[in-house]
């Protein structure tokens, strides 16, 4: 019980990459406070974040079928979403690919392969900011 009572984020996760789910969620799940949901594909994480309404989302890039540009424009112009932080969190590592996405509206930008001690440092303080 007192896991359910310290829940105070949900962070979901938007990537098709089994191996990148794997090692986020292991990374989220060392946080008490943070519940993840996961979405492999752009729709569903559309519809998880209509349904679930998340304290922060993690955003892939290069999805199947629509870009992670094209699901932050849906956020954006979705009224109940648009204040939701959304980081993203991609292999596309160039400077001209991060100054795209953060002129884009992203909260911040990081890269794969993924600095765990940075992703925290993010995540954390975007959080924190939502308290």
């Amino acid at each position: 019980m007192k896991g359910a009572r310290t829940l105070r984020h949900t962070v979901l996760y938007i990537e098709d990459n089994p191996s990148n789910i794997k090692l986020v969620t292991r990374l989220l799940g060392r946080r008490q406070h943070v519940r993840c949901l996961v979405a492999n594909t752009p729709e569903l994480g559309i519809e998880l974040a209509l349904a679930h309404r998340p304290t922060l989302t993690l955003l892939d890039i290069n999805l199947p079928g629509m870009n992670g540009y094209q699901v932050l424009e849906l956020f954006q112009a979705e009224e109940s979403l648009r204040s939701m932080p959304v980081i993203a969190l991609t292999a596309s590592a160039t400077s001209s690919d991060m100054a795209l996405g953060m002129s884009a509206g992203f909260t911040d930008y990081l890269t794969k392969p993924l600095d765990i001690e940075k992703f925290y440092e993010v995540v954390d303080r975007v959080l924190a900011a939502q308290e």
